[in-house]
């Protein structure tokens, strides 16, 4: 039988029309999975490969007091940067642009001959070097748009601000703690690149435009925070001191209206001053606090009624032994009632009404007024200072603490603390915030004032304000801490400072301090001063309490608090249609901390009409106090006088007769 002969060309046809069919299908899987499978994962290596992101500084919220005067904003600076493809005669740019922004010419050079298309040159730079540039002409350089933080105020307020690094994120302070809130989404510039990674040109600039900062605004006022500032500068000036603290509260919210801490620096120039400058020493630094303290022991024994105000104690005529230490009153005393030992401020008075109450009773007084504990006042930094359990304590430890010796508190503890006793017994959140606010200036979260506790009873809180007024009155060691025409509350303090070296206590290192409530009997703040190791004198009467005076006069009638005596007068009304005539907000938009105080000329008004005085003499930045009404016949100071601002006018006026 004959075999057919097998058709190898169409045996070849198939075998090829297969390995075609099959090639085709492993093409489009391949092209199914790179085009759909796999398409965000390439474009995004892609992406990578031909674009290069460059991150710009972002918008931040602005910082403002509560009265909602900005304290920290973003401006729009220029920023330059160098495509060095383009840049001719390299060289000479490097020689200008060095000169320019006081660079290494080197290190210039070698930036602006690098290959890429783009290179920071500098970055947030002055409207003046802006105009230096661009007076060069030079080709390849040009400029770019970012956000630059400043601080309009320069010092005020700076350690509670805190600062910004280059780069926008926070550092100290409020800028550090709302950091993640304040700063606004990351604007991105993005270049092209070859295949061989250079540069080839700008894609259109930015392409995320949107904000989502927050604005934050804080409980201090700048008028008060600009007073506090004054005059705790003052102080430390005349006393030669190392530096010192002032806060200023409101004892009803546990608001905070102003924070001062010396050596003041200028966040918009941070790096020029060493980091210990940035410390914010109201809640960071911990410190003895003297006989300031005597304020809280009179709290404990008084509501543990231990001791009342008319018990009498023996002061050993000024010379009192515990066991292996000596106690001693700066004036020699024999029998004192414990109302006078507060007044006096005696040490063994204030030991021996400890003893009667006990380690334990006394410890678990101070641990509810906060003391060892933070306050939780919102600020980066802050120190929960050293109250140790009674079980460590060495036995003369009970009659040291009693006047503040052998514990550690912040600044914050204490003003929180008299606050408590100030406002009838209930110990207030310190608040730094009011509300915080979208960048369409929408509130998004608003804070209200927080209870922590009662910690004494009204009768108690009413006890220990007579005895703390008593210690301002005459022959009290408070008695320069009182204004004309006020009555006000408070404890001055003297602490010798741990000697770190040696060990023990330092001979010739103190802290003095004062803190007080005003007015007495409705209190509307309560001030805490520190001056840390003043030169000449060291009592707190001394050193601290006329500070006290100084801050509650101005401050005072600023917050419509007036002095006993004050007539309010009506006249017509002014453009607002007030009647009332009492004391004008001070204007302080130009402030020179750290290079002395702003001074002003007190103008002549004799024989103007009230109207017209008061209208003169706005804006000067002075606290003004009328009394009559009619024409002006006599003003303090006199005119020609050179005055500081913050300081109080006086004006008559009387009616023609």
């Amino acid at each position: 039988m004959k075999r057919k002969s097998i058709n190898w060309f169409k045996v070849r046809v198939v075998l090829i029309s297969f390995f075609l069919f099959f090639s085709f299908v492993l093409v489009v899987g391949r092209m199914f999975q790179l085009q759909v499978l796999k398409k965000e994962q390439l474009y995004t290596l892609a992406a990578r490969q031909q674009m290069s992101h460059i991150p710009l500084v972002p918008k931040r919220g602005t910082i403002y007091d509560r009265n909602e005067n900005e304290l920290a904003v973003s401006l729009e600076v220029d920023s330059v940067y160098a495509d060095s493809k383009k840049l001719m005669e390299v060289e000479k740019a490097a020689q200008d642009l060095s000169m320019i922004f006081q660079k290494d010419k080197k290190e210039l050079r070698e930036r602006l001959k690098s290959d890429k298309s783009f290179k920071w040159i500098q970055r947030k730079i002055s409207p003046k070097e802006t105009e230096a540039v661009k007076a060069l002409k030079l080709s390849g350089v040009h400029f770019l748009k970012e956000n630059k933080r400043f601080y309009p105020h320069s010092h005020l307020a700076a350690h509670l601000i805190g600062f910004v690094g280059l780069d926008s994120k926070g550092l100290e302070g409020i800028e550090l703690q709302y950091d993640a809130l304040l700063n606004g989404k990351q604007n991105v510039l993005v270049t092209e690149r070859d295949a061989m990674g250079r540069g080839i040109m700008m894609a259109g600039g930015p392409y995320e435009k949107e904000e989502h900062y927050r604005n934050i605004f804080l409980t201090i006022d700048k008028q008060i925070q600009y007073v506090a500032e004054a005059e705790l500068n003052q102080s430390v000036q005349k006393w030669g001191a190392r530096g010192g603290m002032v806060i200023v509260m409101d004892p009803m919210t546990g608001k905070i209206l102003a924070m001062a801490s010396h050596p003041f620096f200028n966040p918009n120039h941070f790096i020029q001053y060493r980091p210990r400058s940035w410390r914010n020493k109201a809640i960071s630094d911990m410190f003895e606090p003297g006989s300031m303290f005597k304020a809280f022991l009179a709290a404990a024994v008084l509501e543990e009624r231990i001791v009342q105000p008319s018990d009498s104690f023996y002061c050993e005529g000024g010379s009192y032994t515990v066991y292996d230490r000596t106690i001693r009153d700066h004036t020699k005393h024999g029998w004192l009632t414990f109302q006078q030992i507060i007044k006096v401020s005696s040490n063994i008075g204030a030991a021996k009404a400890a003893e009667k109450m006990g380690k334990e009773r006394l410890y678990r007084s101070l641990c509810n007024f906060g003391f060892g504990e933070k306050t939780q006042v919102g600020l980066p930094g802050e120190a929960k200072g050293i109250v140790q359990h009674p079980r460590y304590w060495p036995p003369v430890m009970l009659d040291t603490i009693a006047f503040g010796h052998g514990i550690a508190v912040t600044g914050i503890q204490m003003a929180a603390g008299l606050s408590a006793i100030a406002n009838g017994g209930i110990l207030m959140k310190p608040q730094m915030v009011e509300k915080i606010t979208n960048e369409k200036g929408e509130v998004i979260q608003s804070f209200q004032p927080e209870t922590v506790r009662r910690v004494i009873s009204e009768e108690t809180s009413r006890k220990v304000r007579a005895l703390l007024k008593g210690a301002t009155e005459k022959g009290g060691t408070g008695e320069q801490a009182v204004p004309q025409g006020y009555e006000v509350g408070g404890k001055t303090g003297t602490a010798q400072k741990v000697d770190n070296v040696l060990g023990g206590y330092s001979e010739d290192r103190f802290t003095s301090g004062f803190m007080g409530f005003a007015p007495a009997e409705e209190p509307k703040i309560v001030v805490l001063i520190a001056i840390d190791e003043p030169r000449g004198s060291t009592y707190g009467g001394i050193v601290a309490a006329p500070v006290f005076r100084a801050i509650v006069e101005k401050i005072l009638p600023y917050l419509n608090v007036f002095p006993k005596g004050t007539v309010i007068v009506k006249d017509e009304p002014d453009l607002f249609g007030r009647r009332e005539k009492t004391t004008p907000l001070p204007m302080l938009e130009e402030v020179t901390m750290g290079k002395g105080i702003e001074r002003v000329v007190m103008p002549d008004l004799i024989g103007l009409s009230m109207r017209s005085a008061l209208s003169r003499i706005d804006g000067k930045g002075l606290i003004i106090k009328v009394s009559g009404n009619g024409r002006l016949v006599e003003q303090v100071p006199k005119a020609g006088a050179v005055i500081e601002k913050g300081e109080i006018c006086y004006l008559k006026f009387e009616s023609p007769s």
